[in-house]
């Protein structure tokens, strides 16, 4: 019985320091991602795009309502059966309004997303290229550090130069 527990005791020592040398060996590095989309050329434009879509579909929106509200003020000078028939081009274009606004946040926020994963993709795959071709043992994001000592290094800088260098290929 005690040489199985002094075998168990060797063997769990042998296994803690083999394992502590190994790790020394290894080579880490970390990526700030959300610096990296912040300040990527393709999230950029694709911001612009979006917000330029916004401003129409506000514009058209507010040219909606204000035929809305020309409708509003019109009704209390007709009389009763003219009032009927503006009321239905009233509700008409209340209704076209209110699928117009449900309709371009749909569509805005469905086109945000899919260009926000299409990004990250791209982060991702230079990221992996990256830690591939600079024999990196693991890459992880900044967010996931609780401690980062002087072996992990930061490839921030060099994952954003190369998604901004192939983004203008």
């Amino acid at each position: 019985m005690k040489k199985n527990i002094l075998f168990l005791a060797v063997a769990l020592f042998g296994i803690t320091f083999c394992s502590s040398s190994f790790a020394k060996d290894l080579k880490i590095g970390y990526v700030d991602v959300y610096k990296v989309f912040n300040e990527y050329d393709k999230t950029k434009e694709s911001e612009g795009v979006l917000d330029k879509k916004k401003k129409e579909v506000e514009t058209k929106l507010i040219e909606k309502k204000d035929s809305i509200e020309k409708i509003q003020n019109k009704l209390e000078t007709l009389n009763e059966e003219q009032q009927k028939v503006e009321e239905a081009k009233l509700m008409e274009q209340a209704k076209e309004y209110r699928d117009l606004e449900r309709t371009a946040v749909v569509d805005i926020r469905k086109e945000r997303d899919d260009k926000m994963k299409e990004i990250l993709e791209d982060i991702n795959e230079v990221t992996k290229e990256y830690s591939e071709t600079n024999d990196f043992d693991l890459v992880v994001n900044e967010n996931t550090l609780l401690y980062s000592g002087d072996s992990i290094i930061n490839i921030t800088d060099q994952i954003l130069k190369i998604c901004n260098n192939n983004y203008k290929k």
